[in-house]
């Protein structure tokens, strides 16, 4: 994994030039940014950590990292993304990071997609046939989290949906 580029800056504080190859995520800014002022607790548990260690070179704890996607959203720009699903946005799901492991799963028909990122960053490869034990495991701590953050999973289905579907607008934009 490349490092992230330098996007803090505090003279006697955080080393010019250091980087990190730890993931974050845009909710930790919040979290460092309030450690920073000296607000050390929030009235409700936030997503993202304090990396405040981690800009002074230091380590902090590996973690999961999760989204989850409830809602219908539009497609978007479908011959820009080379993904092998150019509808991705277009379905409610959720998904978990955890290592080089990346689970997807669908609500609307219970699909599951399994990568491991250090073999396959453009997620080519699903693996969730080939590694029911991962995908399972994933799936769990998936379900966990989601329960924790009483997260709204969609009870009913789009009477649209039908699996495989591709609209025709599209299917007309992705011919060779």
């Amino acid at each position: 994994m490349q490092p992230w580029w330098n996007i803090f800056s505090w003279p006697g504080i955080i080393e010019k030039g250091s980087s990190s190859t730890t993931p974050i995520v845009n909710l930790d800014i919040f979290p460092t940014l309030a450690h920073i002022v000296g607000i050390e607790s929030s009235p409700q548990e936030l997503d993202g950590k304090n990396i405040f260690p981690l800009l002074q070179g230091k380590e902090i704890p590996e973690r999961n990292f999760y989204w989850h996607f409830p809602i219908y959203l539009q497609a978007y720009r479908p011959l820009d993304d080379d993904g092998r699903d150019p509808l991705f946005r277009t379905r409610p799901g959720s998904v978990i990071l955890s290592g080089k492991w990346k689970l997807h799963q669908y609500f609307e028909d219970g699909g599951l997609e399994l990568y491991d990122l250090e073999n396959d960053l453009g997620e080519r490869n699903n693996l969730a046939e080939a590694n029911p034990q991962k995908a399972q495991e994933l799936l769990e701590e998936l379900e966990n989290w989601r329960n924790k953050m009483s997260a709204p999973i969609p009870d009913s289905l789009n009477p649209l949906f039908e699996a495989g579907f591709i609209p025709k607008r599209y299917r007309e934009m992705l011919k060779p």
